[in-house]
């Protein structure tokens, strides 16, 4: 039974890793792609608008995170707007 534990720790341990390294690259790919908005005016007026919409829901979640839907995806609301 400790071997099972054990393993189950282990896996945790794995899975929680692997979702720190997904919201910090999701994060990292955000701020980059919101200072480059501000670089590349060149760029299609969608794609500004579409990557400056989801950053900014993505400020909105972290600062209400309660009013904010979990199962709703930024990008899926920007283009419905």
């Amino acid at each position: 039974m400790a071997r099972y534990l054990l393993f189950v720790a282990r896996a945790l341990g794995v899975g929680a890793l692997i979702m720190i390294v997904a919201i910090v690259s999701r994060q990292v790919y955000l701020r980059s792609a919101a200072e480059a908005a501000d670089a590349g005016a060149d760029e299609e007026p969608a794609t500004m608008m579409l990557i400056r919409c989801e950053t900014m829901h993505e400020r909105l979640q972290n600062r209400h995170s309660s009013a904010a839907k979990a199962d709703e995806r930024p990008r899926a609301r920007c283009r419905e707007s």
